[in-house]
């Protein structure tokens, strides 16, 4: 082997993949030669999702926190004036007035749960994701690295990253809550033509605190994002693991229930102890 500068230079460069941004704009209008460059591409690609996940998670529970405070604090201002008027009238008129207001909600529980959600979802779940699809391609013959695997799975969440940034634009433009995300607003609509005397649609079983609920975790993660999620996913375990869409298919869906079910895991322990 010669080490002299002129066969140093004339000797063929390795060839390098797409720009970062090349790579942004690949995933929306060509998501197969997108998550096929990240699969072959450094390490540290997965960087970039993560990033902007992070901060369009943090401008989503930034733009609702004050919305919510204004909503939680109609609401215990609500329940005060109910409980005011249960008192007798002169002891009711002998107040003084800050004890007519309720008290203002605590921003840490009304930042804290949301915030702390998001972050563990991408810091924790991306993990927990990539390590699902990880064995259960695997075990269907797929022949991927774990990291390779981690950085496809986590290209293939931009659907989701857009969504965080269409309801932060909401919030921030309307001034109002997303209430009943996804396809759970069929259970509002259902409760109002109950109200109303029509018959609801969609059934939520005996027990309609617990039905409800459990209608509406599976019924709010059912979106057009969620979907388009879902087709890049099994398009990264399609490239990642080498597994035909059949199998690539397979794995997806045992993920997504297995996600569905720990979402619903902690509203059936709510439901069981009376917490609805």
């Amino acid at each position: 082997m010669s080490f002299e500068p002129d066969a140093i230079r004339a000797a063929p460069s390795v060839p390098r993949g797409p720009h970062s941004l090349t790579l942004l704009g690949q995933i929306w209008f060509r998501p197969g030669l997108a998550l096929r460059n990240v699969v072959n591409g450094p390490g540290w690609l997965w960087l970039l999702p993560m990033a902007l996940a992070i901060a369009l998670t943090l401008a989503r529970v930034f733009a609702g926190a004050p919305l919510e405070t204004a909503a939680r604090a109609a609401e215990l201002q609500a329940a005060h004036d109910a409980q005011l008027q249960e008192m007798p009238a002169e002891y009711r008129e002998s107040l003084p007035p800050e004890e007519l207001q309720a008290p203002s909600p605590a921003a840490a529980l009304i930042v804290g749960p949301p915030l702390l959600a998001g972050l563990g979802g991408i810091l924790l779940g991306w993990l927990v994701r990539a390590a699902l699809l990880h064995v259960s391609s695997l075990a269907l013959g797929g022949r991927q690295g774990f990291g390779s695997l981690y950085r496809a799975s986590a290209w293939a969440s931009f659907p989701l990253i857009l969504r965080d940034a269409v309801q932060a634009a909401y919030m921030l433009i309307t001034h109002e809550l997303i209430r009943g995300p996804g396809l759970s607003g069929l259970l509002t609509a259902a409760g109002a033509g109950q109200t109303q005397g029509v018959a609801s649609p969609v059934a939520v079983g005996s027990s309609p605190g617990v039905g409800s609920a459990i209608a509406g975790v599976v019924l709010g993660r059912i979106d057009l994002y969620t979907l388009w999620y879902l087709g890049l996913l099994t398009a990264a375990v399609v490239v990642a693991g080498r597994l035909p869409r059949g199998k690539a298919i397979v794995v997806v869906a045992i993920y997504a229930l297995l996600s569905l079910a720990t979402g619903l895991g902690g509203t059936l322990v709510l439901g069981m102890t009376g917490g609805f």
